[in-house]
Formats: structure tokens, C-alpha cells, sequence
């Protein structure tokens, strides 16, 4: 039995800044409420289908599809590690004070 279609958006890193981005209608933003929302197979696809282009033409990099729930009528990651990504990065230091990151 196939697995029942959940809704999808894609994602991606911006190419200059790293940040996470997601294809909305008017480009890739950085607010997931804005992202484009697959309904269907065929949609998220398509969603695919225009960030590899964006990959090729340099705006992005690892395209990819997230799953969504809209529960609260704007999309929101099933995963945790999605979630992480839409609120914009980790919210902790990443090296304790005092040690010096590698340049």
C-alpha cells in the first residue's frame, strides 16, 4: 500500500548567505509562511523541478522537499531537524566561551 501524500515545500541554502531559504511565489524567502505549499505528487515535483533550476542558475544549493503539516493554516515541518532550520539555526553557541574558533 503506498504511503498517503503529505504536504511538501521545498527548500534550500541560500548560495551567498547559507541561509535556509524556501521557494515561495515570488522567489526563495527565508519565512517558511511564505513557501509554496505541494498538495499532490505532481505538485512537489514541479516545486523540485524549479529549485534544481535555481541550483543551476547559482541562487541556491541542496534543494530538497520538506514535509508540512498546516494545522495552524501556515506550513510547519514534520521533522524536528526542519523546524530547527525554519527558525532560522541552532540557538546555542557553537563553542564555549573562551575557545577560540578556527578562522
Amino acid at each position: 500500500m503506498a504511503k498517503a501524500f503529505k504536504p511538501q515545500v521545498v527548500t534550500a541554502n541560500d548560495l551567498i548567505e547559507g541561509d535556509s531559504v524556501f521557494l515561495a511565489r515570488s522567489g526563495w524567502v527565508r519565512d517558511i509562511a511564505e513557501a509554496r505549499v505541494a498538495r499532490t505528487a505532481e505538485e512537489a515535483d514541479l516545486l523540485l523541478e524549479a529549485g534544481v533550476v535555481a541550483e543551476a542558475e547559482n541562487t541556491v544549493v541542496g534543494p530538497y522537499l520538506v514535509e508540512v503539516g498546516l494545522e495552524t493554516g501556515a506550513p510547519v515541518p514534520l521533522l524536528r531537524r526542519e523546524r530547527i532550520r525554519a527558525e532560522g539555526g541552532p540557538t546555542f553557541a557553537y563553542a564555549p566561551e573562551g575557545i577560540a574558533r578556527a578562522a
